[in-house]
């Protein structure tokens, strides 16, 4: 079975996924890294990406291209995300990127990335709990966070709205610790944002459906809730959490500080600071959603675009 490689440029993470796809598009994972870069840091106030952060994720990049060349890989997507459609400087790293590594990068747009997410979560969830009701997908990344609303397996109604953790942690939380004003603050942006989006919903989804959350905010709060200490996909994958032990979790880290928080079992110390946010923004949709529990999926965005990228690759092969 051939080797195919997914790079997720996001706006806090760098993440690499090396799988061969069978008959049926059975994914194998063979292997995988993340870097945390903070790629999209700074964006937010000055539209541009920092100049260490641009090294940390070019180096990132030569790391990852040395990796695929050892694991014989016949095709590679690479995608960016928040950060790269509003960085003034994304070409000038996308073709630094390239000229480094061979590596194109695609720029994909918010519609797009929940296209891809929800491709990869369908892939890892038993059909039975797709098909049996409505689902509430959200992927919190850095620079945005994008909800996929399902009925009968298909999708009625995708959005991306700009509640990404690294955007929220440099708007709101500029304490430490927090301050009770700052989660205040925090609380009204996502409230403004999650109360629109229920109104464009609710007529069409009434009021109960499985509420699933992927990427790294939603495995990092799976991890805490398990005190791993290190990352377990098959741990995490499908792991729920009702909300009275997300509030539970949550005003225990707002009580710490950052250096605190980096001690705790199950949080890696450069997801310290932006754990909050995205505890926050989860409790706030499950609250405004009334949401008893939370669902967690490991898998999402890069064995989607490994996906689309294997359709690619047959069809152009057949």
């Amino acid at each position: 079975m051939p080797n195919f490689a997914s790079i997720d440029t996001g706006s806090n993470t760098l993440r690499l996924l090396i799988a061969n796809i069978g008959e049926g598009k059975n994914i194998k994972d063979i292997y995988y890294e993340r870097r945390v870069t903070r790629l999209g840091s700074g964006i937010d106030k000055r539209k541009i990406i920092d100049k260490d952060n641009f090294e940390l994720s070019i180096n990132a990049f030569k790391d990852f291209s040395n990796v695929i060349s050892k694991f014989n890989v016949i095709k590679t997507i690479a995608f960016g995300t928040s950060a790269l459609r509003e960085a003034l400087n994304a070409e000038e790293f996308i073709k630094e990127v390239y000229e480094e590594t061979g590596i194109m990068i695609r720029v994909i747009s918010g519609e797009k990335e929940a296209e891809l997410t929800l491709k990869g979560i369908i892939l890892s969830f038993p059909t039975h709990v797709i098909e049996e009701q409505s689902v509430l997908i959200a992927d919190i990344g850095g620079g945005s966070t994008e909800f996929i609303f399902l009925k009968n397996k298909e999708p009625i109604f995708m959005d991306s709205l700009p509640l990404g953790v690294i955007k929220l942690v440099n708007r709101f939380l500029k304490s430490d610790p927090i301050k009770k004003e700052e989660l205040e603050a925090l609380i009204n942006e996502i409230d403004k944002y999650i109360f629109d989006l229920k109104g464009k919903t609710k007529a069409i989804f009434g009021d109960e459906f499985l509420f699933v959350g992927t990427a790294g905010t939603f495995s990092t709060i799976a991890s805490v809730d398990l005190m791993l200490e290190e990352y377990k996909r098959d741990k995490i994958h499908l792991h729920t959490i009702p909300y009275g032990r997300l509030e539970e979790i949550n005003d225990g880290l707002i009580s710490l500080t950052i250096d605190e928080r980096k001690k705790l079992k199950g949080l890696e110390p450069e997801r310290a600071d932006l754990i909050v946010p995205g505890m926050v923004l989860t409790l706030r949709i499950m609250k405004l959603f009334d949401i008893k529990e939370l669902m967690i999926s490991d898998y999402g965005i890069l064995e989607g675009a490994l996906l689309e990228l294997y359709e690619e690759f047959t069809m152009g092969n057949a």
